[in-house]
């Protein structure tokens, strides 16, 4: 799909679907530059992809999270200044939405117009009731991060991410998983992972939820809930050494590499309900080098981003 040029400084951070026919994707510019980094918001229009007019920030911003409900409810997060950068769009324009202070916002969950969840590193999430943003307890330790959250309804709201353990050599990091009730976070037992860190999550039902989990160099394992436990779900098969960076609801997408190159392929796969199959791309973008991959769906409509040395990519799925 058409995408506006952009400079090479530029991050991508994540996808966000409101139905069949919007779709937004939130980065950052001007990263490793001499120039303030500033957040990116980039919307399907119907047609092409366009960048959003976002509001003027005092200081350097970045944005790492984008959620949606409905194409006049859009909510994006970031950190700008030593504080959680939070901008919502009702339809017309961006704002920027005062939060009280938490110490760094990585992802958010827009539930409905009026629930939104914002979590990150620290003991305290954010959430948003219709009227008020309020501190919310969800981590028993300050060397605990969440980075990863997703819903599947106001009592069903999964949030993941990881600890440290350990002093100087002896450190390891181990995964934390959390579940918003409706009226509290608590601590839950994922996968029996006992190292790396959860670092996807997605649901499509409170008893379907898709997550995966990174331990050291290895690639994401993929685990799914079916409401009473966690199954471990097979890894895509594919040629060369395949490294899978994240999971949503039926999809994995990550990096191939050939043995004896450092050069990543882009690489997309679907879930058919007895395994994976390798979705195609266009041939000029199977052939290039590719990072920051990712990927969101409505089940029928796909959005997949990429970027290569010739810029970013922003590809659409449609089942027949």
């Amino acid at each position: 799909m058409p995408v506006p040029v952009l400079p090479p400084s530029t991050a991508l951070a994540e996808l966000a679907t409101a139905g069949e026919h919007h779709a937004w994707l939130a980065g950052t510019t001007g990263v490793f530059t001499s120039r303030p980094s500033a957040p990116l918001v980039l919307s399907w229009t119907g047609e092409t992809w366009r960048e959003e007019p976002l509001p003027r920030l005092p200081a350097a911003a970045s944005l790492s999270g984008v959620s949606a409900t409905a194409p006049d409810d859009v909510w994006a997060v970031g950190n700008s200044a030593g504080r959680p950068l939070v901008l919502h769009y009702d339809g017309t324009t961006w704002q920027v939405v005062g939060t009280p202070r938490i110490t760094w916002a990585k992802a958010v969950t827009a539930v409905r117009h009026d629930d939104v969840h914002v979590v990150g590193t620290g003991r305290d999430a954010l959430h948003y009731d219709g009227t008020a943003w309020r501190l919310r307890a969800a981590l028993s330790s300050a060397r605990e991060s969440l980075q990863t959250i997703t819903a599947a309804g106001p009592r069903h709201v999964w949030a993941g991410g990881g600890g440290l353990a350990g002093a100087g050599p002896a450190t390891y990091s181990y995964p934390v998983l959390v579940r918003w009730d409706g009226a509290a976070w608590t601590e839950v037992a994922g996968p029996r992972t006992e190292r790396g860190h959860v670092a996807r999550l997605a649901a499509t039902a409170s008893d379907d939820v898709w997550l995966g989990h990174v331990r050291d160099t290895e690639g994401l394992r993929v685990h799914r809930w079916d409401g009473t436990q966690w199954n471990p779900v097979p890894a895509p098969e594919d040629t060369g050494r395949l490294s899978v960076h994240g999971v949503a609801a039926g999809w994995t997408w990550g990096v191939r590499a050939t043995r004896g190159t450092f050069e990543t392929r882009p690489a997309f796969h679907r879930w058919t309900g007895a395994g994976w199959t390798a979705v195609a791309l266009p041939d000029d973008l199977a052939r290039a080098s590719a990072s920051h991959v990712g990927l969101a769906t409505t089940g029928a409509t796909t959005w997949a981003y990429l970027k290569t040395a010739a810029g970013v990519h922003v590809l659409r799925h449609t089942l027949p």
